[in-house]
């Protein structure tokens, strides 16, 4: 009997490439996005390719009664969960005083609220399952960074929680993963909201960019390694930038300091 995941945010980048990487190796999966289209084309995509079962549920997980309809279509479809990616997330990118509350709420909700929610519904069945729970996090998680204090501090949440929840969730047989990804070729920082005053000063990736296709490969290989149960950090130079964060960090938060204020200019 094949194993099933659910993977969030599946419609685009590191989701979409973590489906495929899952689906090559025969996991059945429930695909979860806002965007229906894209979902519907993915589903019909793995299915034809890797003759898998593919569920298509498209929900927005920025709202609460939207992850407990996830939930109770899990339950519909009497499916039995493997594994959990809680992948969607966005970010929200200006002065605190010029971002709009319900944004400011919404993007709350889905990069922290929507990861625990689920984690909650599904232990029984990942539990039953010795089962595995995967939480892109982010290394901007590591850092406070001025107009993006509202992303950076969700994701500073969510690695709290991960870090928690493994300890927790070892008696019960499930493994907890956190990646932390640096920037990524994907839509996020496309898509991310800014205020008025902020969309002329967004700073550009800086760094390697990497290949989403590269991190899901990664992140299917913990999964399928029942041994493994910490964290992953994809990328030589991000491993080296991890470390030395941690042993100069008043060194980067003054850099932080320093370009927010140059960028104010």
């Amino acid at each position: 009997m094949r194993k099933i995941a659910i993977v969030t945010g599946a419609s685009s980048g590191i989701g979409r490439e973590i489906s495929i990487e899952l689906a090559s190796r025969s996991y059945d999966l429930v695909v979860v996005a806002r965007r229906r289209d894209l979902l519907e084309k993915l589903k019909y995509d793995l299915e034809d390719k890797y003759k898998i079962n593919v569920y298509s549920l498209a929900h927005d997980l920025s709202n609460i009664e939207e992850i407990n309809r996830l939930v109770e279509d899990i339950k519909r479809l009497d499916l039995s969960i493997n594994v959990l990616v809680n992948n969607a997330g966005a970010g929200i990118y200006g002065p605190l005083h010029e971002l709009n509350d319900e944004d400011v709420i919404r993007i709350i909700n889905l990069n922290y609220v929507a990861p625990v929610l689920l984690t909650k519904r599904l232990i029984p069945d990942l539990s039953k399952n010795k089962g595995c729970i995967v939480n892109i996090i982010s290394m901007a998680s590591y850092l406070s960074i001025p107009w993006f204090e509202i992303y950076t501090s969700t994701k500073a949440a969510l690695s709290n929680f991960t870090e928690a929840l493994r300890v927790e969730l070892r008696p019960l047989g499930i493994r907890v993963i956190g990646v932390y990804p640096g920037y990524v070729k994907t839509d996020f920082h496309r898509n991310t909201i800014a205020s008025k005053s902020a969309l002329n000063k967004r700073d550009m990736p800086r760094g390697p960019v990497l290949d989403p296709r590269y991190i899901a490969k990664i992140v299917a290989d913990k999964i399928d390694d029942a041994s493994f149960n910490k964290d992953i950090i994809p990328g030589r130079i991000y491993k080296v930038a991890y470390v030395l964060n941690k042993l100069f960090s008043p060194v980067v938060k003054y850099y932080i300091k320093r370009s927010f204020e140059k960028k104010l200019v």
